[in-house]
């Protein structure tokens, strides 16, 4: 047992330290990570061109001097880019990834190495693909054509160029079909990169658009249209909650019903767009006054239903009693100016191991108890054995 313990206790240390490793080397900003991790995907790259560079001009294949500087330059190439990832000096630029920088400098060491590398000089030619496939996902369609020009224009000129320079290991005949394949084969790959880059971000847009609707559709479900508020279906689930968490040991709380006064009046007299701003005003007000911690939802029609929990600032009654005054002075409806609201309240506390029902039934009482007292005002009922108590 104490052979398996102490292996569960390992294993976390090095979780640990492996993600300590991991922030240091990449950071801990997500993006920033990335763009380290595709760097550190080309540096293998270079460390293999620069191995195979060295291999060539020690066997005598390629040119010594030439290809030992390329090499070296393959090294720092990547170790440059790195350290400019991971000092964050990269978030100055406009693109922080730096796709173009690192593509053109790598076309540019693979038209250096066509040129020191002599009889192998063809095999240097699928590593222009290998680039333009590297960049094609973070670049935008601009830097794709510019890459695919610059690639084509560096690789022609070092092919006019060996050819002058060195006609038996650089025919001109055959830089001639190797440049005409290569100003074939680099457009076709860059019109794909960008048809790629364009349906990834046409299905970005889709996730988004179907993320927006999925939220929207899950907010309708739960929230009343008009006032924004939780709709009754979602007040029932928030009151299931509060039980199973004050059944674990969690705060008291209160339930109030809450009915607007004479609002059939109101819709009488001004119509139903009055009485719709009516609603919305007493929702954004209730926002506005009631505590942070209570809950408002609209319960049905001019009825609204609050979740008080029993907590600081103290009684649960002094947000309804602020909200009360503060529609009591506050314009209703621009198209009904001198038009005030005024509601009645019920409030009973929610006992343990009581059903939801019951708690709203008491509530309602109190609600009536409130209308049949003058309305206006607040009624708050409790359950026969806390009233004896």
């Amino acid at each position: 047992m104490n052979q398996h313990g102490t292996q569960e206790l390992s294993r976390p240390a090095g979780g640990q330290g492996r993600e300590r490793l991991l922030s240091l080397v990449l950071t801990e900003d997500f993006r920033q990570r990335r763009r380290i991790t595709v760097v550190l995907m080309t540096a293998c790259v270079y460390l293999i061109c620069a191995a195979i560079l060295l291999y060539g001009a020690r066997s005598g294949l390629f040119h010594a001097a030439g290809a030992s500087t390329l090499a070296f330059i393959c090294l720092a190439t990547p170790a440059f880019f790195l350290a400019l990832m991971r000092s964050s000096l990269n978030l100055r630029f406009s693109q922080p990834s730096l796709a173009l920088p690192q593509a053109m400098c790598a076309q540019t060491l693979v038209a250096a190495a066509y040129a020191v590398s002599g009889p192998v000089h063809p095999a240097t030619l699928v590593l222009l693909a290998t680039v333009m496939v590297f960049g094609m996902f973070e670049m935008n369609t601009a830097s794709v054509w510019k890459l695919m020009a610059y690639s084509i224009a560096a690789i022609g000129c070092v092919m006019a160029l060996r050819s002058h320079q060195d006609p038996l290991a650089y025919p001109a005949r055959l830089q001639l079909i190797y440049f005409v394949l290569a100003a074939t084969v680099l457009p076709s790959i860059s019109a794909l990169s960008i048809q790629l880059r364009q349906m990834r971000e046409r299905l970005r847009r889709q996730k988004a658009e179907l993320e927006s609707a999925l939220h929207q559709t899950r907010r309708a479900a739960t929230h009343d249209e008009l006032t924004g508020l939780p709709n009754r279906r979602h007040m029932l689930t928030l009151l299931a909650e509060h039980v199973t968490r004050h059944e674990r040991g969690g705060p008291d709380f209160m339930v109030a019903l809450v009915d607007m006064d004479h609002f059939k009046q109101v819709n009488d007299s001004f119509g139903h767009r009055v009485g719709d701003d009516a609603l919305t005003c007493f929702a954004r007000q209730a926002r506005i006054h009631l505590r942070s911690t209570d809950i408002v939802g609209r319960w049905g029609g001019e009825e609204f239903l609050l979740i008080l929990p029993q907590s600081p600032p103290g009684d649960p009654n002094v947000g309804i009693e602020r909200l009360r005054g503060a529609l009591a002075v506050t314009e209703a409806s621009k198209t009904a100016p001198h038009l005030r609201l005024a509601f009645s309240s019920g409030i009973t506390r929610y006992v343990s191991g009581e059903d939801i029902d019951d708690v709203i039934e008491r509530a309602d009482q109190a609600l009536y108890a409130a209308k049949s007292a003058g309305r206006n005002r607040t009624a708050v009922k409790l359950r026969p054995q806390q009233q004896a108590a």
